[in-house]
């Protein structure tokens, strides 16, 4: 079997994989026999050198030739990158997650700590536990987040408990939709600081959470358009299953964008979250 090298969104080589190929359709709902015949596929097209955004738009095109619902549910990351520090912002969305999930969400706070004041971009509760935390937007899934981020949310989370307003259980999160480096899981696990990112907490990271409950972004669906962002921000659309409930003629005449359009929307919708 030939070894090729694949790189990686940053920059950075690494030898081609095809379980990595493998468990990335079996991720987004592929079958078994589906997800083996996809990698071994991609396996005798690879060459040394292969990005692996090709190696994503491949296995696309083939989950696309099965199923649209799995060419969809594949398109998670790509959807996420669409959220962006602009338009749809990161933040709004993991506030509308967590809201989903049964949490108290309250966002954008200034709390006061003993040295200091800081803005805090969520502030969570659940089961009488309370989270503040941090959202970090990488536009680069190959872009990490490094223990600087978790040095920074303990020091936060050390001068706000030193003034005894918050209660001892009151712990940080940081949330990303890429990765943490090894130093920054190993830095929080040894603090008690809290990541939520891409494929992390194992089997229970951002993309897991989003799946196993259905809280897609509407980005994720291929008729959606850069230009919607901010008018369906304004309208509070930010998930898919907000259009299902949508008066599509209404809502057509009060944005301005073509029935047609909204029409496809609702189709890849429904055709996701069946």
């Amino acid at each position: 079997m030939a070894s090729y090298q694949v790189i990686k969104l940053n920059g950075e080589k690494e030898d081609f994989s095809p379980k990595k190929v493998y468990y990335s359709a079996i991720k987004a709902g592929a079958p078994a026999f589906l997800a083996k015949n996809i990698s071994e596929e991609i396996e005798k097209e690879a060459y040394n050198g292969i990005k692996t955004k090709e190696i994503f738009k491949k296995v696309k095109e083939r989950l696309r030739k099965e199923s649209l619902q799995l060419s969809l549910r594949f398109n998670l990351k790509e959807g996420m990158k669409k959220i962006g520090p602009a338009g749809f912002v990161f933040e709004d969305f993991v506030r509308q997650v967590f809201s989903r999930l049964g949490m108290k969400v309250r966002g954008n706070k200034i709390l006061s700590g003993k040295c200091c004041s800081y803005e805090i971009d969520f502030i969570v509760e659940k089961e009488g536990k309370t989270s503040i935390g941090e959202c970090k937007y990488r536009n680069n899934g190959g872009d990490k987040i490094d223990v600087n981020v978790c040095l920074k949310g303990f020091a936060i989370l050390d001068d706000i408990k030193s003034t005894g307003n918050y209660g001892a259980d009151l712990n940080f999160l940081i949330v990303t939709n890429s990765r943490f480096t090894d130093q920054a899981i190993k830095y929080s696990n040894c603090k008690g600081i809290k990541l939520l990112g891409w494929d992390y907490p194992r089997n229970e990271g951002l993309e897991d959470i989003i799946d196993k409950n259905k809280l897609y972004p509407i980005t994720i669906l291929p008729s959606f358009r850069s230009y919607y962002a901010e008018v369906f921000k304004k309208e509070g659309i930010m998930l898919v299953d907000d259009i299902l409930d949508l008066d599509i003629v209404k809502f057509s005449k009060k944005v301005n964008i073509p029935k047609n359009q909204l029409e496809s929307l609702r189709r890849e919708a429904n055709t996701l979250l069946k």
